[in-house]
């Protein structure tokens, strides 16, 4: 019915707000935080998402999947060298990124795929097929 499915869209909202809240409240105590931006898209079989981590290195990343939320998140390292140059004003680094994504559909865990490449990282997840079907009342 249709009050089922607003319902059922309004609960996953909300699900999604808190477990975007609780990710902010776990980062909040650390400095230099970012959230990598993404963008999400979908093909006949895949969800893909494309998550941009400049300055970070592949071996950083962490990377969780659930058939409903990815958590991606990094550290960058820096260079000892780097402390000691003469610097008047340092803005451009951060020293870690953090995302929690709440996906639109169910994906399988299984067949997961991660490629990092020139600061984005591109995550191709296959989508779960389950299919509506009549069931008999016994």
């Amino acid at each position: 019915m249709f009050g089922d499915r607003v319902f059922k869209e309004m609960y996953d909202m909300v699900k999604e707000m808190e477990r975007e809240f609780d990710a902010m409240r776990k980062e909040l105590g650390k400095e230099d935080y970012k959230m990598p931006l993404v963008d999400i898209y979908e093909t006949e079989d895949e969800l893909v998402i494309q998550a941009e981590m400049p300055g970070v290195k592949k071996e950083d990343i962490v990377l969780h999947v659930s058939p409903t939320s990815v958590e991606i998140s990094a550290e960058l390292k820096q260079d000892s060298e780097e402390k000691r140059r003469g610097y008047y004003k340092k803005e451009r680094i951060m020293k870690r990124f953090y995302r929690n994504i709440t996906l639109p559909i169910k994906v399988s865990t299984d067949s997961v795929k991660a490629k990092f490449e020139n600061g984005v990282l591109t995550i191709r997840l296959k989508k779960e097929r389950s299919e509506k079907r009549r069931v008999e009342i016994e």
